[in-house]
């Protein structure tokens, strides 16, 4: 064995010598041989257990698993340096893209800190030696670190990569959550969070658990990755494992081999069904958050918040003292109790890169203190860009039509008990899928799928339920439900008070490919049957457009009974707004 080991590394490993340390570099098959090799394990994990600022992102647990799971998109790229009685010094842990010349961390972003790892005093000359063998023998513009474990590394990679210059680093503020035992006791003990408490658990059985089993994760994931996506994907337009195939078998596979002193999952359950979850790393004594995911279903019951509280008491009792909260994100602010900086690191190729980068770089400083100065904000910019795209002479043209001439009318219809039992739930159609949610494209020019999904977001956590219809992987029909006492219709700028125990069924759309297949029939008389499940309801409302008459047709010839119409006439600017609309009951 240790003779074909020699016969491999003769015949592959390129190598450079910088002092004492004798660099070198292996990829692709070669570098899978490597990871496969016992020895060269054993190697790797002594080093990461003296290096100081060593996280569990460049263990092998994590690296092995990602460099198998993407292996059809990225290279290994492995560069090691050692000394004569074949001790690592020094491992850096890269991946290639040869078609795109890209060049990355093991991990790319799904690794929240980038570094190699080196014994102590040994980090500037294993850089310098590495770095000139990354160079020489790998064409690449740039190597970036997402966040550098310590902000001191950053002056260890200047340092190593000489006067040049070829390093550009920006720190950013890391929000922490200290595990203080006082802390913690004082959060539970607030009224507003016993209350919270108490409510969840007047629903069903609440339980806090951390897993352990493979098949334990694999009953809550999909839930849990669903929760994530949507949320993702209505305040980040990006739903990651959607738009990344392989992610979910990444975190499934590294669950099952990195052991418990690595990964935490923990998931709080109602009647055994998830409503809030974490996904952790842990650094010895530190755990890095990756995920903290919350159901939109009972928003009113802050579970993520709750989450986290008995996450924290959780890893206290487990011997951790804190809980790195990671930079971004508005809400880690709310939840710090302490904090430092990390820092971001991108190193060069070549001097022309650095100096462009440099330039633009300077720019951008230069753009948000002018910004700054004016008093511009990102909200202003989007405000800014929305006047825009109204000043665009289509959009003048119909604002001024409208101001000329206007005339709207809004029809209301309602149903009640005797109406629901004429019809039944439909099979086809699916109440609060947020995987319908997120199946959704616009069909039309009018449908903006930003402004769906974040609407979607806000009207779920207020309580509202929504009703899809799915064909062919898309959302074919939709509508919406909700417990209202009034109906509002900005389109006419008139209200409607609804009697006690009412609710409103709104915002129904069909895709164009998929009208005329009664599907809206379909749906709504599945959402009648869901409404009045419940003895409090007494009514069910509805309010269409008069320009709406295949919508119309199929309201009344369902048997919702008219209840009046709002109406809004404009000409040349001057409006005129009157109703016709029936007294409801009390």
């Amino acid at each position: 064995m240790l003779l074909e080991r020699l016969d491999l590394l003769s015949h592959f490993w390129r190598s450079t010598d910088v002092g004492r340390h004798s660099h070198h570099i292996v990829r692709g098959s070669v570098a899978f041989a490597l990871l496969a090799d016992p020895s060269f394990l054993s190697r790797w994990r002594t080093l990461h257990s003296c290096c100081p600022h060593a996280t569990a992102f460049q263990a092998p647990g994590f690296v092995r698993t990602w460099y198998e799971t993407y292996q059809d998109v990225w290279e290994p790229v492995i560069v090691q340096s050692q000394n004569a009685w074949g001790d690592l010094n020094g491992l850096w842990l890269l991946a290639y893209q040869p078609a795109t010349h890209v060049l990355v961390h093991a991990g790319a972003h799904q690794a929240e800190y980038h570094a190699w790892l080196a014994l102590p005093g040994e980090d500037t000359a294993f850089l310098a030696g590495a770095w000139a063998e990354l160079v020489r023998n790998l064409p690449f513009p740039k190597l970036s670190f997402k966040y550098l474990p310590a902000t001191a590394l950053a002056e260890t990679l200047q340092t190593a990569l000489g006067t040049g210059g070829k390093v550009i680093v920006r720190r950013h503020h890391r929000p922490l959550l200290r595990l203080d035992p006082g802390d913690i006791k004082a959060s539970f003990a607030k009224k507003s969070n016993r209350s919270r408490i108490n409510r969840l658990k007047k629903l069903g059985k609440v339980e806090f658990r951390r897993l352990t089993d493979p098949a334990e994760l694999e009953k809550v994931f999909d839930e849990l990755i669903d929760f994530y996506d949507f949320r993702q994907d209505a305040v980040h337009q990006c739903a990651p494992f959607r738009i990344d195939p392989r992610k979910r078998r990444f975190h499934s596979d590294l669950f099952s081999v990195a052991g418990d002193n690595e990964t935490y999952v923990t998931v709080t359950l109602l009647d055994e069904r998830p409503i809030a979850g974490f996904w952790g790393t842990a650094s010895g004594k530190t755990v890095h958050v990756g995920m903290l995911i919350h159901s939109p279903f009972l928003a009113e019951h802050s579970p993520g918040k709750l989450h986290l509280m008995q996450l924290s008491e959780y890893l206290l009792q487990e011997g951790k003292e804190l809980l790195d909260l990671t930079p971004g994100g508005a809400w880690k602010e709310r939840f710090a109790n302490a904090d430092d900086e990390v820092a971001e690191a991108v190193l060069y190729a070549s001097p022309w890169a650095h100096r462009w980068a440099d330039t633009l770089e300077r720019l951008l400083k230069w753009g948000r203190r002018c910004a700054g100065l004016g008093g511009l904000t990102p909200a202003k910019v989007q405000s800014a860009l929305a006047a825009a795209r109204m000043a665009a002479p289509s959009a003048m043209i119909r604002r001024m039509g409208e101001w000329a001439s206007v005339q709207r009318e809004f029809r209301v219809y309602r149903g009640d008990r005797s109406l629901a039992e004429q019809y039944r739930r439909d099979e086809r159609v699916r109440c609060n899928s947020l995987a319908d949610l997120l199946a959704f494209k616009p069909g039309e020019s009018g449908r903006n799928r930003e402004v769906f999904l974040s609407s979607a977001l806000a009207r779920l956590e207020q309580g509202e339920s929504a009703y899809f219809v799915s064909q062919e992987g898309r959302v074919a029909h939709h509508g919406w439900m909700a417990p209202r006492s009034e109906c509002h219709m900005p389109e006419v700028g008139q209200s409607m008070a609804f009697p006690p125990g009412s609710v409103s069924f709104y915002d129904f759309y069909s895709a164009p490919e998929f009208r005329g297949q009664g599907l809206c029939r379909a749906i709504i008389g599945h959402m009648l049957q869901a409404a009045f499940s419940d003895l409090a309801t007494r009514y069910a409302y509805l309010s269409v457009p008069s320009g709406n008459p295949a919508f119309r047709h199929v309201i009344e010839t369902m048997g919702f009974e008219y209840q009046g119409s709002f109406c809004l006439q404009r000409r040349f600017g001057v409006e005129k707004k009157w109703t016709n609309a029936m007294e409801q009951p009390d």
